[in-house]
């Protein structure tokens, strides 16, 4: 079995069809010998009760004359007949006056004479045929003969003559048998190449895909001039036909797997099925293509996330110690200068407060970065956004053993909401539940990313659950988690579930948790939809 599978597909398909050829060519045979030899069978049954019947018939005269040598020779006759063993005729005292056995002429057989009717019939008794038959004058009776006659050797001398025949077929069915394979590895050496043509493709590209710019596409070959235009006007010109079909396709990308099969054009020039499936592949690269630049453009746009949110928690936590700092500074300079008479003093304590309140401005600018903007409400299509959000974040839970589970509500329809906001909640949600995950050592991990449409006589919500099977959290810290600056983790800065909250808020939407210590947390978010 391993060794077919090494071989070419030509070999395959020529191998395949000359094994089917040889099973139908086979069947045929072996169906075709055994009718032949049921039928000839029966017809060999009945020629020897007509011989039979034939010879008796021209010794009739024998009978009525009582001439032994003549019966002694019909016996002979009868005897002679292929598969026929035993002969006997009776007179009508039921007398043997012929046998095959002469020991047993004389013999009066009163039990075999009440057998015979008064037409001819055959007995058949296992493989062994026996006919008796009345012999008449008249209308009446001069004697009986009985002749029993072998099936196996009947069958036996068909079977040779069949055998033959059967030689004969097969050596043309051999020969028949080698020309379709000969016919067989032509033709399917001749279709299977562009599969063949296909695979070097498939190798060229791969081996250097991500620097390669060109798709090596080449036209289709058309008689006369033909319409290069697009008739679904999503690009310049048909790839298809096109003057330079791998950049028509390049700059189509994903938009050629969803426009071009349903094209008639495309149903009209791609071809067969293996044309087609050489095409699909050319608008997969192009797919594939623009999905890599899709997806270096989030890897950045998640790199410039990732740095704002670093800055912004440095600059919370910064401007949050600098502030209590500065408040007990410019306290004590206050006193200072209040309290002590000297010019000294009075002149420091003044640059101390100048400074205070020159720093105090500085951690009010601190703070204002690191403040929740208001949301630039737009319509847009939710799920598609929560995607975007999470492939941000895919490399991180790669890299952790962790898997991702998305689950998207497609009914969920387009409403108002602020994308990069709400890319912000997802990118928290998901960071904390990689947190959680990390710290729990099971093969097992899971993130899960589910929307829901809600719709009820009151409201209609889009729901937003971040799940996961991490450590969970604890019955005393639950009520804290949304409290700015708490934190269970060693290097956070306690600003980002604070921050989520403040987002859903300004959305005019809903946060819950579900959680169980060591078994994981659920964050529910309810946004109306309007």
């Amino acid at each position: 079995m391993d060794y077919f599978k090494k071989l070419s597909i030509r070999w395959k398909v020529a191998l395949a069809t000359s094994i089917y050829i040889l099973f139908v060519l086979l069947g045929a045979i072996l169906f075709t010998a055994l009718s032949f030899e049921q039928k000839l069978l029966k017809e060999k049954k009945q020629n020897t009760v007509e011989n039979i019947k034939n010879i008796v018939e021209s010794y009739k005269d024998s009978f009525v004359l009582r001439n032994l040598e003549k019966i002694d020779e019909m016996v002979k006759k009868i005897d002679g007949l292929p598969s026929v063993f035993y002969v006997s005729v009776l007179d009508t005292d039921g007398r043997i006056i012929g046998n095959t056995d002469i020991s047993n002429l004389g013999f009066i057989n009163k039990k075999l004479l009440k057998k015979f009717r008064n037409i001819p019939f055959t007995e058949k008794n296992r493989n062994i045929l026996t006919l008796y038959y009345p012999v008449k004058v008249d209308r009446d009776s001069v004697g009986y003969v009985v002749a029993s006659y072998d099936l196996n050797l009947l069958k036996f001398s068909i079977d040779r003559e069949i055998l033959k025949i059967v030689v004969q077929t097969m050596a043309i069915a051999v020969l028949v048998i080698l020309v379709s394979f000969a016919g067989v590895f032509v033709i399917s050496g001749y279709m299977s190449q562009p599969l063949i043509n296909l695979k070097n493709k498939i190798m060229s590209i791969t081996s250097t895909y991500i620097d390669s710019s060109e798709l090596d596409i080449s036209p289709v070959e058309t008689i006369g001039k033909e319409d290069k235009s697009c008739i679904k006007n999503v690009a310049d010109q048909c790839w298809l036909v096109g003057d330079n079909p791998d950049r028509i396709l390049i700059e189509m990308g994903e938009l050629s797997l969803k426009e071009c099969p349903s094209c008639e054009k495309f149903s009209e020039l791609s071809g067969d099925e293996i044309s087609q499936l050489n095409y699909s592949f050319y608008m997969m690269v192009a797919s594939l293509k623009e999905y890599l630049r899709k997806l270096d453009e989030a890897h950045r746009e998640r790199e410039t996330l990732n740095c704002m949110a670093t800055m912004g928690e440095m600059s919370a936590k910064i401007a949050h110690e600098v502030k209590n700092a500065l408040y007990a500074i410019g306290n004590a300079a206050s006193y200072l200068k209040e309290n002590i008479d000297n010019e000294l003093v009075k002149e420091f304590s003044g640059v101390i407060t100048d400074e205070v309140n020159r720093l105090n401005r500085m951690t009010v600018s601190f703070l204002n970065f690191s403040k929740l903007i208001e949301p630039k409400f737009e319509i847009g299509d939710f799920n598609s956004e929560v995607e975007k959000a999470v492939i941000l974040l895919k490399p991180d839970m790669e890299d952790e053993n962790i898997k991702l589970i998305l689950h998207f509500d497609r009914s969920l329809p387009p409403f108002f909401f602020d994308r990069n906001l709400m890319k912000q909640v997802i990118f928290n949600l998901i960071l904390n539940s990689i947190d959680a995950l990390r710290e729990k050592d099971e093969k097992d991990r899971y993130i899960k990313v589910e929307t829901k449409y809600i719709k009820t006589r009151e409201h209609t919500v889009a729901r937003l659950t971040v799940e996961d099977n991490g450590t969970g959290i604890s019955e005393e810290n639950r009520d804290r988690i949304f409290q700015p600056f708490f934190t269970t983790k060693t290097k956070g800065t306690g600003l980002g579930l604070p921050m989520v909250y403040k987002i859903v808020f300004s959305h005019g939407g809903a946060i819950s948790m579900e959680t169980e210590e060591g078994k994981g947390t659920k964050f529910i978010i309810d946004l109306k939809i309007r």
